[in-house]
């Protein structure tokens, strides 16, 4: 993977280097750069010059900030004034602010509102305020993220924590002055600071409603873009909803997934902080100009979803100019495709790929599993091929997120379609190819080419796919330039009689804290380290131990009838826990325990699944929290026929 260096040197270099805009002019577009938040406190004044090396040549694209968050302060003010960490960073201040201006950047730095820094020691700003913001104005900083740490409401009777925040804010705003920016970072969602930041001066104010740092997953990715949405009216030009750092190069997500965040942030016109290592992150994802582009349009809109199916949603944000951008999201573990009307001719334009097509109204594309596409829409007669859907393995009903699943050495069906969407001219010779893996024989049980294919038609492709053995691949179709990808599970069937669950080899399981263990309890983090199942003083040899929420899944091909076990909190955790355990069959629960704690008897469980392809065991939380809630599925048994 190409990093930002690299692209900077092979993607950059037709752009002009751009003067840098005073705090007050950049406030017109969403804050971009980079945080040291990863590095917590291990930064250090050379670690921050590194990170501004590898950042400068992205400034033409608009990565201007370099943030230090936390862990620079000294413990104590030096004569009633901040000073910094003498062994983090010697030189102080000033001078690394201007060595990263030398670069065509700029500085940032984080305070916090309360008593004390939020990492690190060192003194917060209460009743500091114009000192402090003097202090580093003169130090030459050009952007201040505040903190909600350490604030000390006993001095503030009778208020609540918005009231408490709302008095805490503007002094610093103000002490500031126009040309800081100002990053209002208090996450504590009872202070609402979308409500009253824009009035309270905030450059950008935050969006979550719990007091952590994103973590570099999907799942919580995905929960804060759904939570900044709801967030949306709220925000425009010079005040924008920040629902956090950008992810990419950390590792812990997919690129498609690193893309689908910077397309959703981007629709969101939300700051564009890297967290990563700047040279760690993605040139493929983080340095693409159009993309950018749409977040710092100078419109400054807020995308907002135009529909959303549960898993599928069309977001739209209008741009300055008259054109529109366009995302389709899909947020299932299936490809799908997504499509929305867009009223008469228009130009698409994908940004991601650069392809450009027409439509005569609707835009629609397979989209794969965690992906967002992006497109700039404008309408426009120009000639341009028209918007082809290509689609492999189309799911069979609407929210379906399960891979096909085929059985090993029995020869299943996969299907390829070609729609003609944009309707703007003809199609013609239209062919599709697919390409297996090693062993596998596919072969198309329909004609795999038509001579033609008018506006609107669709030409579909049924082939006969065979694989060799369990595990999860990838099938891909080709139509000319375009590919489409289905992924296919391979599993086999299970055998006859009554088997433990433990012995058997699961599709899929998601746990809280460490990974499920066979025919021991949880444990804790690490995988192996359980003790026998036991429940209220009773040992069980064989079942699976989980801390809620947790998911199994089984393939059952349709050939099993019930699901047995006792359900109950392991001994392990005493009388702490609670939880709920459900079997679920395909797509709905069969089985409910009902609340079972740490203080209860196991409770027998009994689940009809007759005719299932696929079985999920599940314990949730009970309701509360997920704290002490080890799950045990003791003596879990199907039976099949």
């Amino acid at each position: 993977m190409r990093t930002i260096k690299a692209a900077a040197a092979a993607a950059l270099l037709s752009l002009p280097f751009l003067p840098l805009p005073s705090a007050a002019e950049a406030a017109t577009t969403p804050p971009m750069g980079w945080s040291s938040r990863s590095l917590g406190c291990s930064v250090s004044e050379q670690s921050v010059r590194q990170a501004a090396d590898a950042l400068a040549p992205l400034a033409p694209l608009g990565y201007r900030y370099v943030i230090i968050d936390d862990c620079w302060l000294a413990a104590q003010r030096a004569g009633g004034a901040l000073a910094p960490d003498a062994a983090r960073f010697p030189g102080g201040i000033a001078a690394l602010a201007g060595y990263v201006h030398g670069k065509g950047l700029k500085l940032g730095l984080s305070l916090s509102a309360g008593t004390k820094a939020c990492s690190g020691g060192g003194p917060g700003s209460y009743k500091s305020e114009a000192a402090d913001a003097a202090q580093v104005r003169a130090w030459g900083v050009d952007y201040v993220k505040y903190d909600w740490c350490s604030i000390p409401t006993a001095d503030f009777p009778g208020k609540n924590v918005q009231q408490i925040a709302q008095a805490l804010y503007p002094p610093m705003r103000q002490a500031l002055g126009p040309d800081v920016v100002f990053a209002m970072n208090n996450e504590d969602g009872s202070t609402v600071p979308w409500l009253w930041g824009k009035d309270a001066g905030a450059t950008t104010w935050r969006t979550n409603v719990y007091n952590r740092p994103i973590a570099d997953s999907y799942a919580t990715m995905v929960d804060l873009w759904e939570t900044n949405q709801l967030r949306a009216e709220y925000a425009g030009r010079g005040s924008w909803a920040d629902p956090d750092l950008i992810q990419a190069g950390r590792g812990g997500m997919t690129e498609t997934e690193y893309r689908t965040q910077f397309t959703l942030w981007a629709m969101g016109a939300a700051p564009l902080i890297l967290q990563a290592a700047p040279a760690q992150a993605p040139a493929s994802v983080v340095a693409n100009p159009k993309v950018i582009a749409v977040d710092q349009d100078p419109l400054g809109a807020h995308g907002t979803l135009v529909r959303s199916d549960g898993w599928y949603h069309v977001l739209a944000k209008p741009l300055a100019g008259g054109d529109r951008a366009v995302a389709l999201f899909n947020e299932s573990d299936r490809a799908a495709v997504v499509s929305t009307r867009l009223g008469g001719r228009h130009r698409v334009e994908d940004l991601w790929s650069g392809a450009v097509t027409s439509t005569t109204d609707e835009l629609a594309a397979q989209v794969p599993a965690h992906a967002a596409l992006l497109y700039r829409v404008s309408k426009s007669r120009e000639q341009a091929p028209p918007v082809v859907t290509f689609e492999a393995d189309p799911p069979r009903f609407l929210g379906d997120d399960r891979p096909s699943t085929l059985e090993p050495g029995v020869t299943g069906e996969l299907v390829t379609r070609v729609t003609n969407t944009g309707a703007t001219a003809r199609l013609r010779d239209v062919e599709v190819t697919a390409q297996a893996p090693e062993g596998w024989r596919v072969e198309a049980r329909t004609p795999a080419r038509t001579s033609r294919l008018d506006g609107g038609e669709s030409f579909t492709v049924t082939w006969a796919v065979t694989a060799p053995a369990p595990g999860t691949y990838e099938v891909t179709f080709r139509y000319g330039d375009r590919t489409a990808t289905a992924v296919v599970l391979v599993a086999k069937a299970l055998g006859s009689g009554r088997t433990y669950l433990s012995d058997l080899a699961w599709t899929r399981a998601t746990n809280y804290f460490g990974p499920v263990e066979k025919d021991t309890s949880n444990g804790e983090r690490a995988a192996g380290d359980g003790r026998p199942l036991t429940i209220e003083g009773v040992t069980y040899a064989k079942g699976l131990g989980t801390h809620a929420p947790a998911d199994i899944e089984f393939y059952t091909g349709g050939r099993c009838t019930a699901v047995e076990f006792q359900a109950g909190i392991d001994d392990e955790v005493g009388a702490a826990g609670s939880a709920g355990f459900e079997v679920w069959a395909d797509g709905g629960r069969v089985a409910y325990s009902g609340l079972l704690t740490g203080a209860m008897p196991a409770r027998k469980v009994t689940a009809p699944i007759e005719g299932a392809r696929f079985v999920r065991l599940v314990a949730t939380n009970g309701g509360d929290n997920a704290t002490s809630d080890h799950a045990d599925f003791a003596d879990a048994t199907i039976t099949c026929k």
